[in-house]
């Protein structure tokens, strides 16, 4: 009987579910992929990542990507880069370790800025980049940006001010009740010395002694008085160290009252200061001018910064240490993946080495092709042992986009890690920037444009600065009409046809501080000082007479109980002590007398010298 190697029944089966598999895999292989795409790199940016089509290439292990969109974190309604084509060439033995070594990467018709057709919509709330987003955001707020009031002076005639809001008032009231307080405390320290006690016993005493004669009293009687003197010599040099010890206590009580008077005249400056502010008199201070113009958009530019080096340095963390991501949904607790990396391995994700040359399409002044290279991208730096580079350039000669240089440097081989980036644009289109406070806006036009970003550990270095000699400006004429101020200050700067502005921003993390610097500031800071300063010292002069006819009688009756209490302290110490000098000299001079009376009954025997 013949042996059957192949049943052909089960075979036909076979064949016709792996053409059904094969179907399904390319009818829905690649809407799957596109679709994961878009999900895990909006999770990894914090920002939604749009794919228009993707195609697989099995043989090749390639995948392209057309219509690559990434939304702007802070701006949703427009798109901060986006790429006509991206072509991966992927190694295909990594891929098979389940790791991804990008061999070739090519991008094709990138646009910077574009405006969505509908506002991004917001990843998930639990994804690592949106609680980055958050906190670059929570991180900007604390930059001190000052309000440029440009409130007309003119329209001040008068200022109410109420009582409870001014300092001097409430300190005034607390000077009061501490004179008070310390005027009790002294009475209670002097009806606790007991001197009446003291100073009548000395009293009576001498009073007693002065009939009291040596020869009638005899030996033992005189002894007996010069005892009781001294005792009570004691008791009153007791009483003088209780009214040493009150003395120092009373000098503490009117040392503070002192005090407490001196803080009447800082909080009464201060309240010129409040009333100051309720006119909402303009600062002319060159720097603060300058920081409350250019302000937001320096924010702008160093928030872009510090989100994407945060995002890097989350994904791309220094040593081996192990890292957990979200696990999968599960019927039971989701939980955490934990991966560990190991040395000598592949990272998860690695782009070695790579020159991309992309062109930007459009005839705008970024117009063109660039060349871009990167260096060591990857999900384990340790594990490559090399920094991470990034740049890009283009140059050309004679045309209106001289020069575009930007690279990054992202070293997370140790701790603390240090990243920076640079960023060079020369004869760029800058983008228009609205000044705050003011319906006008500035047109710098074509200049350069220059970004300097470095994170050491927790420590900012940063600096954008922008320069341009063809400023135009534009103001809102569809807005309300501007006032006297607000005319001069477009009078001002509406002349000018050069601009350059310098923001530095140092310090921490967690404490930064930023200054901005243009060539604004002094023009316009002299000019409004020079029309309006007269009016100004008018308004000034206003706040201190109005801050003085309100706390002016409170003061002063706050002042003259801190000096009548102190006054009256050191009247009493000076009468306790007074007394008890009293009482001590005229004890001394009866101990005297006895002594001497005492030496008249006990004869001293004479000594005859040896010689």
């Amino acid at each position: 009987m013949a042996v059957r190697i192949f049943r052909w029944k089960a075979i036909g089966v076979l064949v016709l579910v792996l053409a059904a598999l094969g179907v399904l895999l390319l009818l829905f292989a690649e809407p799957i992929a596109r679709e994961a795409t878009e999900d895990a790199g909006s999770d990894l940016l914090g920002t939604e990542v749009d794919v228009a089509r993707l195609d697989i290439h099995p043989r090749d292990v390639a995948v392209d990507l057309a219509g690559v969109a990434l939304a702007d974190p802070f701006a949703p309604e427009r798109n901060l880069v986006e790429a006509a084509r991206i072509g991966v060439d992927l190694d295909p033995y990594a891929l098979a370790e389940r790791k991804f070594v990008v061999r070739q990467l090519s991008i094709g018709g990138v646009a910077f800025g574009t405006r969505r057709e509908r506002p991004a919509r917001p990843p998930r709330r639990n994804g690592l980049a949106v609680q980055l987003v958050g906190a670059v955001r929570t991180w900007a707020d604390q930059l001190d940006v000052p309000i440029l009031s440009l409130t007309p002076i003119d329209t001040i005639r008068q200022l109410a001010l109420d009582p409870t809001r001014l300092g001097t008032v409430q300190a005034a009231t607390a000077l009061v009740a501490q004179a008070d307080s310390t005027r009790r405390a002294v009475e209670q320290g002097v009806q606790g010395l007991d001197l009446e006690r003291t100073v009548d016993s000395a009293r009576a005493l001498v009073e007693r002694l002065k009939a009291a004669d040596p020869k009638t009293l005899g030996i033992q009687g005189t002894r007996d008085a010069i005892a009781s003197v001294r005792r009570t010599l004691d008791e009153v040099q007791q009483a003088r160290e209780r009214v040493g010890a009150l003395e120092r206590q009373v000098r503490g009580g009117v040392d503070a009252l002192g005090t407490g008077v001196e803080r009447l005249d800082e909080a009464r400056r201060r309240d010129y200061a409040f009333a100051r502010s309720l006119l909402q008199l303009p600062s002319f201070d060159a720097p603060r001018i300058g920081k409350a113009f250019f302000g937001p958009v320096s924010i702008a530019r160093f928030q872009q910064a510090m989100y994407w080096v945060q995002l890097a340095r989350r994904y791309m963390p220094p040593g081996l240490l192990p890292r957990a991501s979200t696990g999968p949904d599960r019927l039971r607790m989701a939980g955490a993946t934990v991966r560990f990396p190991k040395e000598r391995t592949y990272p998860k994700f690695l782009l070695e080495a790579g020159t991309v040359d992309f062109s930007i399409r459009g005839d705008g002044p970024l117009g063109g092709r660039y060349t871009a290279w990167a260096r060591g991208v990857t999900s384990a730096p340790a594990l490559y042992g090399r920094p991470t580079v990034i740049a890009a350039s283009r140059r050309a000669e004679g045309a209106a986009l001289r020069a575009v240089d930007a690279s990054a440097v992202l070293d997370h081989l140790r701790r603390p890690p240090r990243d920076s980036i640079t960023a060079v644009l020369d004869g760029l289109g800058l983008p228009t920037i609205d000044l705050p406070g003011l319906p006008v806006r500035v047109e710098p036009g074509k200049g350069r444009s220059r970004l300097m970003f470095v994170l050491s550990g927790d420590d900012l270095s940063a600096r954008w600065s922008i320069a341009s000699d063809q400023v135009r400006w534009a103001i809102d004429t569809a807005g309300r009409p501007l006032n006297g101020m607000e005319r001069l200050v477009w009078r001002v700067i509406s002349g000018l046809r050069d601009l350059s502005v310098t923001a530095e921003l140092t310090g921490t993390v967690a404490s930064p501080r930023l200054s901005v610097a243009s060539n604004l500031d002094d023009a316009v800071a002299s000019r409004l000082q020079a029309v309006v300063g007269e009016e100004v010292a008018r308004a000034e002069q206003l706040a201190r007479a109005t801050v003085d006819s309100v706390v002016a009688d409170k003061a002063a009756v706050a002042r003259r109980r801190a000096e009548d209490v102190a006054a009256q302290a050191r009247e009493r110490i000076a009468e306790a002590r007074q007394r008890l000098d009293e009482a001590q000299r005229q004890l001394e001079e009866e101990l005297r007398r006895l002594t001497r009376g005492a030496g008249d009954l006990i004869p001293i025997p004479r000594v005859t010298p040896p010689w």
